[in-house]
């Protein structure tokens, strides 16, 4: 999936990886990681995402990155929010007090020198092809701080019905790609069944939604 591909499900509104409501397992289990009201919270591949307002909300200092410059925009004017933008290093920068969203490569991030006592990534990891897996989770493990939590969600389907966005990454793929800078715990999974429009259509078997809590070490 190179650029060209999310800018043009973007420009042509194919976004259903869009969630217009927030996911429930981040409402349910964030609250229980017992971080600090104003800890620095990294979320990737972020889109529009509600998620951020409700990070936000809860006193967060939230940085997400997007590579597409209509979805940032979309983001903010659905939130009536007037950002603020400025350049930096290889990103343009939209901010509204405490949440940003850096908008371009995130395979860029670590040229701005930060680091985040947080992370949440619920669509990041499940829209990369396997090949930038290993690469995406290297990159997120030099942008957490020692001891930093990472809430991760992801799909799990039988990947021969699907060779597509979202893609399924299941658990043992989860171990694999992050045991070796995090250890990991799997803290719930939601079977959609009929309620997912694939799985009544015939065209997938099941759909799971996979939550981990993950620690860096």
């Amino acid at each position: 999936m190179d650029a060209e591909f999310w800018h043009q499900r973007w420009q042509s509104d194919r976004i259903g990886f869009h969630q217009k409501q927030v996911n429930a397992q981040l409402a349910q289990i964030w609250p229980q990681l017992g971080l600090a009201k104003q800890s620095q919270v990294l979320v990737p591949l972020c889109g529009k995402s509600k998620d951020l307002l409700w990070l936000a909300a809860l006193g967060h200092e939230v940085s997400g990155f997007e590579l597409s410059p209509l979805a940032v925009a979309d983001f903010f004017a659905e939130a009536n929010l007037k950002p603020q933008k400025q350049t930096l290093g290889p990103y343009q920068v939209w901010q509204a007090d405490w949440l940003r969203i850096y908008q371009g490569d995130f395979f860029k991030a670590n040229q701005l020198n930060q680091h985040f006592d947080a992370a949440y990534d619920r669509a990041a990891l499940i829209a990369l092809p396997s090949h930038l897996r290993v690469q995406y989770v290297a990159q997120l493990a030099q942008l957490l701080k020692p001891n930093a939590t990472l809430l991760l969600i992801t799909v799990h389907y039988a990947p021969e019905q699907q060779q597509a966005p979202p893609f399924s990454v299941d658990e043992t793929e989860v171990h694999a790609l992050f045991s070796p800078y995090f250890s990991i715990e799997k803290r719930g999974q939601v079977s959609e069944g009929q309620a997912n429009l694939r799985v009544a259509s015939g065209e997938l078997s099941f759909f799971d939604e996979l939550c981990f809590v993950l620690m860096r070490k």
